[in-house]
């Protein structure tokens, strides 16, 4: 696993400075940019400083090649799940997997970001298919980040899942035996560990 930490300049856009207060899962997106690398994607979210493109950010973005950016360290909140739309299903803001998973974070004044790590990955296309190489590295880390915050595969969701109105990963939405097939990939990485 290469991880190469290219960490965002604190700024109020997408490197707020606040304090993870604990890791209740690792969230899974996809960058929904084909023509962009992890180093592209890293610096859009240092681009966001400036405010002019809202607020957004990733603990790490893992390459179409299956290189890793770290762009925010794990002590530290990234803008990923938060939202203040409402979920069309429960017509409450976040979904009522996201409220009962995270509590108090998962309300009108609170947001997921403070006990979740985000992950981003590139996709090859527009439909969100990742390479092997992506996933290898996704399976990898997340299995790592597990270990390390006493995490089950089951604590890997995704962003859709959260908030319940946007299509993050893709193709995990349209296909949700993918998010399944990649949390027994990440079992398995941790029964080995």
């Amino acid at each position: 696993m290469q991880i190469i930490h290219d960490f965002i300049i604190p700024n109020e856009y997408s490197r707020p400075g606040k304090k993870l207060r604990e890791v209740r899962a690792v969230v899974i997106h996809w960058t929904a940019n084909p023509n962009a690398n992890a180093k592209d994607n890293r610096d859009f979210f240092e681009n966001r400083r400036t405010g002019l493109s809202g607020y957004g950010s990733a603990h790490y973005i893992i390459d179409q090649n299956g290189i890793i950016v770290a762009a925010i360290p794990e002590n530290e909140i990234a803008y990923h799940t938060g939202t203040d739309k409402k979920d069309p299903a429960s017509g409450k803001v976040y979904t009522d997997y996201a409220r009962a998973k995270f509590g108090r974070y998962a309300s009108e004044s609170s947001s997921p970001n403070y006990c979740t790590i985000g992950v981003e990955l590139c996709p090859l296309d527009d439909a969100g298919t990742f390479s092997a190489a992506t996933l290898y590295a996704a399976v990898e880390l997340c299995a790592d980040i597990c270990a390390r915050y006493q995490l089950t595969a089951q604590d890997i969701t995704t962003h859709n899942a959260v908030v319940g109105w946007k299509d993050c990963p893709r193709l995990w939405v349209k296909k949700p035996e993918l998010l399944e097939a990649f949390r027994a990939d990440v079992k398995n990485k941790l029964t080995r560990k």
